[in-house]
């Protein structure tokens, strides 16, 4: 009974997931010649967040879908999403989502098993809540960089997300830099 709770959970977080992020374009996988190294043809970060704090987090092996842009994010206030995973395992990927607004927000009223963390400067400082999701972790960083609301969240095969939230918040502001916010200007 507990192991079908489990599956349909599974399922409806899944379909959560697929609705939210695989809903825009995407290509299909290439094989880079020289490293051998297997892409979807969208650089990881979907041109979002550097594709280097993600490759950091997940390995030269990927795959990328993107939804909306940045310049639609700022010109039209169309939402922007990345999702990039590591094939095999879908327990490991880093996830954005962004949003044109300036409303008030609450955050989410599950409960964060592992607790909330705050991440970022006594300047500029956000939660992050980190629990255990089937026996992996996950961080999830909520940040206003005014009038933007982002979710970014980094998925671990394991626990080790000790510089997750400071990570998540990085790319976050480096996203906001280009959405040309003056809060986010510097790099600290």
């Amino acid at each position: 009974m507990q192991r079908a709770r489990q599956r349909a959970r599974q399922r409806a977080i899944g379909l959560l997931l697929l609705g939210g992020f695989l809903a825009g374009c995407s290509a299909s996988p290439q094989v880079d010649e020289p490293t051998g190294t297997r892409s979807s043809g969208t650089a990881p970060g979907c041109d979002l967040v550097q594709p280097s704090k993600v490759v950091g987090l997940l390995g030269e092996t990927f795959e990328a879908r993107a939804t909306g842009s940045v310049a639609a994010l700022r010109d039209a206030h169309t939402r922007a999403t990345c999702r990039t995973t590591v094939p095999g395992h879908p327990e490991r990927y880093v996830s954005v989502v962004a949003d044109y607004h300036p409303q008030p927000f609450r955050l989410p009223a599950h409960g964060c098993n592992e607790g909330w963390v705050y991440a970022g400067t006594p300047g500029k400082y956000t939660p992050a809540c980190q629990d255990t999701v089937h026996g992996h972790g996950r961080t999830q960083l909520f940040v206003r960089w005014q009038p933007y609301l982002m979710h970014l969240t980094i998925g671990r095969s394991d626990r080790n997300w000790g510089g997750d939230p400071e990570a998540a918040l990085a790319m976050s502001r480096a996203l906001a830099q280009k959405l040309g916010v003056k809060e986010a200007a510097g790099d600290g």
